[in-house]
């Protein structure tokens, strides 16, 4: 920029300010206004668990739309599992060993067709790794797992259902593409539709959920 005029380069100098500023005024508006929303769903971040308090639970229940929770019973299922925690973090290597040592299912499972968006989503995952080597979510999904808290696991649900980022979006669109293709181009809206949820919320094989399926002959019925 040495050869450029002076004027020349106060001028972008001072669009470049202006442009910055601009985003930061933006995602400062943003945030403020959701900021209190945050604050509360972000306590099962905490890998800790003992270290939650109740109150900080109760504040977060005010963020969950058309659930139905119960919070006497709450307090009593986010108190067992706070005690299940304690009881297991120091066993068998700690926590984070035993989380580890359950893996999820999504991760191990193979397409034949090695059309399988999962797999890079999990590597951006890996990547973003605590320093403990463990995710907060299976965490929670370790500790629910047999237990009966239908209250408290509404709550993980609703958070953890919420998506950090456009991602699992545009996964979803990769999925679709490669259903609806050129030789499926006159599958209904709905069939696709059905398609995709199957897919994107299973990790059955073929074989399994047609064993599934037998079970099930309410559902076979209605088939």
């Amino acid at each position: 920029m040495e050869d450029y005029p002076i004027q020349e380069i106060e001028r972008l100098h001072s669009s470049f300010k202006c442009f910055i500023r601009t985003v930061i005024e933006y995602i400062e508006k943003y945030f403020d206004k959701y900021k209190l929303f945050y604050q509360s769903i972000s306590i099962f971040g905490e890998l800790e668990i003992d270290k939650i308090e109740w109150k900080r639970v109760q504040q977060c229940c005010t963020s969950v739309v058309n659930q139905i929770i119960d919070f006497d019973h709450l307090y009593d299922e986010f108190n067992h599992i706070k005690s299940k925690y304690i009881d297991l973090k120091d066993k068998s290597g700690g926590i984070g060993n035993q989380v580890e040592d359950n893996p999820d299912p999504a991760e191990e499972q193979e397409n034949d067709d090695g059309f399988d968006d999962r797999k890079q989503d999990s590597n951006i995952y890996k990547r973003k790794e605590t320093t403990n080597g463990i995710r907060t979510d299976h965490l929670w999904a370790y500790l629910l797992n047999g237990e009966r808290t239908p209250n408290l696991r509404k709550l993980i649900e609703f958070v953890f259902s919420i998506p950090a980022s456009n991602a699992y979006c545009e996964s979803t669109f990769s999925h679709m593409k490669y259903l609806w293709s050129n030789n499926r181009s006159r599958m209904s809206h709905d069939l696709v539709g059905a398609e995709l949820k199957i897919q994107m919320n299973t990790h059955l094989t073929c074989k399994e959920f047609y064993k599934y399926l037998l079970t099930k002959h309410d559902l076979l019925k209605k088939i």
